[in-house]
């Protein structure tokens, strides 16, 4: 296997690890396995314990306001 063909196996292996991070960003899985945070850290391990990801609010975990 020549240098070209490793970085482009390499180059291959990231780009599927972003586009499960972004798939799994679409479906809301911020933290844990399988996370964002988790496929984050898999391509870049450097990262590890810099990110601090706080999972969107969804409008059905709000309170209804009171009613004057």
């Amino acid at each position: 296997m020549s240098d070209t063909d490793a970085l482009i196996a390499q180059l291959q292996a990231q780009q599927a690890l972003f586009t499960q991070s972004l798939v799994a960003m679409l479906n809301g899985n911020w933290i844990g396995a399988g996370s964002v945070e988790a496929l984050t850290y898999a391509l870049d391990p450097n990262l590890q314990g810099t990110l601090n990801l706080n999972p969107p609010v969804t409008q059905s975990e709000y309170t209804e306001p009171p009613k004057n």
